[in-house]
Order: structure tokens, then sequence, then C-alpha cells
């Protein structure tokens, strides 16, 4: 059956920088291609329908993404436009970041070096688990091998190419249950296997579809993730805020208790319960977006402070 293509347009907030989605956090399955980002997109009922995008920026204030799948009713084109609006946070409140830079040189030094624009969150809150299980106790950059190793191992071709190579869709989690654990380990994810598995396991038991889950609150799903073993109160939380955008608190890990230890405390090495004391009262529910820009090529930006960090980001690997 040849696939079929339309194209939408998305409007663009007047924070947002296009090539910084380009540039940083191209974790597979987004894919860049020159000017574009290409990312398959599991769309419909049970998630069973990839539709592919590919985005590029068409002026200032539009980004245009062609739409290809086999089938792009209106329901699956409208679907695909809010999951990309969301993931690549098009109507992200900026204003609230821009009153926190006057009084905060730091914040104010990461937003000149990058622009408020943000990274981008998981489609869904499967694959945004398995990245938040796939960077356990390693350095960032390694998440870009073991998420693409995931997707091409167990998720379905595209009819996209990029350099030649074939774009796969991130496999739902039962493609991954139905996998050995020698077949996840081939994956080069290490010790991380029985946690993906448990994740897989357990969201595929449950029937799990982004499709049905997307309206969910956010308070409500993380105590359904607290029951997956192996996955504690920082993957639940954090894989929240990486799907929804929201809900979770402001994760606390060796790279925020350096930066935040280091730029706001004047202390290299403070303990994790007054890290995330100060991020909740200095910046309440917007912790976990202003670590976003503070943990984004910190090691570069914070020269024009006169100082350093002790951690290198990965967010250009």
């Amino acid at each position: 059956m040849t696939p079929e293509t339309t194209v939408v347009d998305l409007a663009l907030d007047r924070h947002v920088d296009f090539a910084h989605a380009l540039e940083t956090y191209v974790i597979y399955p987004w894919v860049r291609d020159g000017e574009e980002l290409v990312r398959p997109l599991r769309t419909g009922l049970g998630d069973a329908t990839i539709t592919t995008a590919r985005i590029r920026q068409t002026d200032p204030t539009t980004l245009r993404a062609t739409l290809t799948g086999q089938h792009l009713s209106a329901e699956i084109v409208s679907d695909a436009r809010a999951t990309l609006a969301r993931c690549l946070q098009l109507d992200y409140p900026y204003d609230a970041i821009e009153a926190l830079i006057a009084d905060d040189p730091v914040l104010a030094a990461a937003v000149a070096h990058r622009g408020l624009g943000r990274g981008k969150l998981y489609p869904d809150v499967f694959e945004a688990l398995c990245g938040v299980v796939c960077a356990k106790k390693t350095s960032f950059a390694r998440i870009y091998s073991m998420m693409r190793n995931l997707a091409e191992a167990f998720g379905e071709p595209t009819t996209e190419t990029v350099d030649g190579a074939t774009v796969y869709a991130f496999p739902t989690p039962a493609r991954v249950a139905e996998a050995s654990d020698e077949e996840v380990r081939a994956c080069k994810v290490g010790f991380r296997a029985t946690t993906l598995a448990a994740v897989a396991s357990t969201l595929a038991e449950t029937g799990f579809s982004w499709h049905e889950w997307r309206t969910r609150p956010p308070a409500e799903v993380i105590p359904d993730l607290l029951e997956i073993k192996g996955v504690g109160p920082y993957t639940a939380n954090l894989a929240v805020n990486l799907s929804y955008g929201t809900g979770g608190t402001a994760h606390v890990d060796t790279y925020v208790i350096d930066v935040v230890g280091r730029l706001y405390l004047d202390d290299p090495k403070p303990a994790p319960e007054r890290v995330a004391e100060f991020i909740d009262q200095r910046w309440g529910q917007l912790g976990e977006t202003v670590l976003d820009y503070l943990t984004t090529d910190t090691d570069i930006w914070v020269a024009e402070l006169g100082t350093r960090v002790g951690v290198k980001s990965g967010a250009r690997a």
C-alpha cells in the first residue's frame, strides 16, 4: 500500500528556537536530517498506527511537518499535530521563565546561551520510562545508543531513511515484553535490562496505550508507575515530567546536585535533600523547567560567569 502524505503547520511561540531542537537532545527515534527533524509517532487506537513526521522551520513563526503514514485520517493528523506541539513544547508559558531571569544571573546566563527553547518531551510514558532507565548510572551520552538499539531491535521500520539508514519507530511495551533477557541485553543496556523488562511486562499486562493514558492526570499516573519493580520515585516522577510535561517533582541526580550546589549553594557536594528543598522553595512548580535550562550545555555557559562545574553536558552527544 502506498503511504499517504499530508502537511501541517505548527505555530511557533516567539521564544522557541528550532535550532535548539535540531542540535540538542536528539535521542532516537528523533533523528536529524540536515535542517529537518524526523520522528515516527504512534497514533490512533492502541497506538497501532505509525505516522512519521519530517519537521522544518519555514519562517520565523512556523514549523512545517510533513506527515507520512498508511492511514492519515483527520483524527490521526490531529493526534500527530498535538503530539508534536507537546513534544517540542511549543505551547509552554515561557513568560514565567522570563520573569525569573531578572534577579537570577545564573539562570539568565543559561537562557542567554540557548534562548528560551526547551528540550524535547517523549511522545509517551513508556518511551520516557525507557529513556530514564537507560540514563541510570551512566554518562548521558550512552542514552543515545541504548535507545537507538532498542528501537532498531524491537520497533517497526518506517519508510523514512536518513543517511541511508532506515528510521525505526520506538517499540510498544508488548513487543519488548516478548523479548528474551538475552535479546534485551544485546541492545547494550547492561544491568538496566531487568528494569526495562519489568516496565514493558507490567505495561503490556495492563494493556497500556498512550492513546488512553494521555488524558490521565499525572498525579494518578505516578502511583501506577511505582507499582513496577525497579521503578522508584525518581524514575516515576521524571518519566511523567518528560512525557506529560508536568506533574512530577523536579529530579535530583548527580548532575543537578553538582550544578545547583556549585552555582547556588556554594557547596560542590550538598546533600540531595538540601538540593531538592532549595529547588522547591526557589522555583516551585517551575523547578523541572529551570533544571532543563541549567543542565543543558552547562560546562559551556558557566564560563561566562567566571566559574566552572564538575559535570559535562550530554545534550549534544
